[in-house]
């Protein structure tokens, strides 16, 4: 199995080697430490740890805070900062020096003021804004906006109300309160500004006739002057708060001149985190500490050496893991197929007992991308940009990995394209004669005989997944189990495909392969009806009830007929390729931008259908994997290998 061999850890020291043992197995990162099996006897101890983890938590978010808040103003690396896969170089002296001298708080307090005087400034500024464009609509007012104020017996107010109800709010106003007016005073888009005024003790009976017309009554925020002085004085006020702003941003890039040792305190704080926590997690005494864990195989006796330099007073011992354990799981597969983890991890992680299915599915998953895209050109060019972006990526990123599946991928559908005179839809007559030669089925032409090889694919796909199955079960030594559930079945559904191919599809096979099948088949259902139901405790269940069980021939060759979809996609990907090339020739006949137009078409065109292709490439085969093949064999729900070890994401320390 492709899962790397794991094995249990303990490590018990003197508690004077603590510091060093953990650097250690962080430094090698080889250790997956797990909660103790025993309970640490002095347990007061661990109150002065939390403590310590309690403030280097709060550290590190303090710095992440720094951290996001000086982003937007650091310069970008140049000169002598030297970066490896977008990481900065640090010595062990430059570390020493920066941590030591890096005050958090300070740094933390003096960021947060400057955050604070810009978020101030900025909100100031939209209010200002807000209430100069406001006033910009009371030009016509004429008169100070403090003058619309009441008095002791008038309630007056500037209001916005819907144009075309001005005249009817005047009306039923006055209809309410006759002593009462509405005065437009201006407009803007479909609202009236209007002057309202009536007396206050009528006040129960205006209420109801504003509220029915809408009416929304003007806030100036003290605002004084008239409407196009305030607004003004107003723009004069913003103006100056963008000047704050611009003083305080200037503040920020002079502390994102050292945005560096922000990042290299933030990645220290990080590691001193870990340890920390990994602490939290050692049962201890007052003079002794042990450490639990698992480790890959070949990990054991490097770290077994490294230990005994520390201390001769260490001990370690290890163990295989026992059975029903809950191992976690690390793959251990070969470059050819490791990409193709990505889509196994989607889906769910072995159980370390089980086959590691990445093997497996590999040539499946990238045969059937080459089936979905189905395209020379088309597969060149996701070779291309894989291999592009791949070159530019740092050794051993998870991008890189996957990215590696695209350019198999990519590959195939170049294989597939040339069987299939797939050339992003050009004819293959205007093909070069290799091209041509090439050829050997055209799915446009005989849709039939392409979906009759998907389906073979597909057949193959889950015979074989019911052959792991089998293998599984004879490996646990159930041997009846893999005879009569699995390789009865494979047999059963081997001897009823030609018949299902000749008498529901029509298709052509030798009468001797006919009679052969039809001649085997009773017998083999027979069997699978009186041995189905073995395991039931009931007599008369043991013999019948194996028959509801044949029903299942049916899923298989529903399971089949899924797998047409690769069909699908394949052929989706030639006719829009051709829609998209038709529609440039007719594009290029247009006068003077005619050829301009034709290769906007083109580019566009055949990018759309090639991205959204690689999207229906990856999803359907993945759905083919998961639903059809997985679910004959595989369980699944394994964890993550997770070893503590350094995991700086901003520099890298050079010892």
């Amino acid at each position: 199995m492709a899962v790397a061999r794991m094995k249990r850890v303990q490590i018990l020291a003197h508690e004077s080697a603590r510091a060093a043992i953990v650097d250690a197995l962080r430094d090698r990162g080889v250790l997956h430490i797990t909660e103790p099996t025993v309970d640490p006897v002095d347990a007061g101890r661990l109150e002065p740890a939390r403590e310590r983890l309690r403030q280097l938590q709060g550290d590190l978010a303090r710095l992440e805070h720094v951290r996001q808040f000086l982003k937007p103003y650091a310069p970008s690396p140049k000169g002598a900062a030297k970066l490896v896969g977008g990481k900065i170089l640090v010595g062990d002296a430059e570390l020493r020096e920066t941590v030591g001298g890096f005050d958090v708080e300070a740094w933390y307090q003096r960021c947060v003021a400057v955050e604070g005087r810009i978020r101030a400034a900025e909100a100031e500024i939209a209010r200002k804004d807000s209430l100069a464009a406001e006033l910009t609509r009371w030009t016509g007012l004429g008169a100070p906006v403090e003058d619309a104020a009441d008095t002791a017996r008038v309630r007056i107010g500037l209001a916005t109300v819907p144009a075309v109800d001005v005249e009817r709010l005047a009306a039923d106003l006055e209809g309410a309160v006759k002593e009462s007016g509405v005065v437009e005073v201006g407009r803007a888009g479909s609202a009236a500004c209007v002057a309202v005024f009536y007396l206050r003790e009528a006040e129960a009976a205006a209420a109801p006739v504003l509220k029915r017309h809408g009416v929304r009554w003007a806030d100036f925020g003290g605002a004084t002057g008239r409407p196009d002085e305030a607004a003004r004085r107003l723009a004069a006020a913003a103006d100056e708060e963008r000047a704050k702003i611009a003083a305080a941003e200037a503040e920020a890039r002079d502390l994102a001149g050292d945005y560096a040792k922000v990042l290299i305190v933030l990645d220290e704080a990080a590691e001193r985190l870990a340890k920390e926590n990994a602490h939290e997690r050692f049962a201890a005494t007052r003079d002794t500490f042990l450490v639990e864990g698992w480790i890959r195989g070949r990990e054991e006796a490097p770290l077994v050496e490294r230990l005994g330099r520390i201390s001769p007073a260490i001990e370690v011992r290890s163990r295989d893991p026992e059975p029903g354990e809950d191992v976690p799981i690390e793959f251990d597969n070969k470059p050819l197929v490791k990409p193709c983890e990505f889509v196994v991890t989607m889906y769910g992680r072995p159980c370390y007992w089980e086959w590691d299915p990445t093997p497996l599915i590999a040539p499946f998953f990238i045969l059937f991308f080459g089936l979905c895209v189905g395209d020379v050109i088309y597969g060149t060019a996701i070779t291309a940009a894989a291999l592009w972006f791949i070159s530019r990526m740092p050794r051993g990123s998870g991008a890189r990995v996957t990215l590696q599946l695209l350019v198999m991928g990519g590959i195939s559908a170049i294989v597939v394209g040339a069987l299939t005179g797939s050339w992003a839809g050009i004819s293959i007559t205007s093909m070069p004669p290799a091209a041509q030669r090439m050829m050997l089925l055209d799915p446009m032409a005989d849709p039939m005989a392409m979906l009759n090889i998907v389906f073979l694919c597909g057949l193959v796909h889950i015979l074989f997944g019911l052959g792991v199955k089998m293998a599984a079960e004879i490996k646990e030594g159930r041997w009846a189990d893999a005879l009569l559930d699995e390789l009865l079945w494979m047999v059963m559904v081997v001897v009823l495909t030609p018949l299902g191919f000749k008498f529901i599809f029509g298709g052509k096979v030798a009468d001797s392969v006919i009679a052969t099948c039809g001649a085997v088949a009773p017998y083999l259902l027979v069997l699978a009806a009186v041995t189905g139901g073995r395991k039931n405790r009931n007599p008369v269940l043991k013999v019948i009830g194996g028959i509801p069980k044949l029903y299942g021939l049916v899923n298989y060759f529903a399971d089949v007929l899924s797998y047409a979809r690769l069909l699908a996609l394949g052929l989706a990907t030639g006719a829009i390729a051709m829609a998209i090339n038709g529609v440039a020739d007719m594009a290029s006949g247009m006068p003077i931008v005619g050829p301009v137009v034709m290769v906007a078409v083109l580019i566009g065109g055949h990018l759309f259908n090639c991205t959204i292709n690689i999207l229906g490439a990856f999803v359907h085969p993945a759905r083919l994997q998961y639903l059809e093949f997985f679910g004959k064999f595989y369980t699944g729900g394994g964890k993550a290998f997770a070893p503590f070890r350094v995991e700086r994401r901003y520099s890298v320390v050079q010892r």
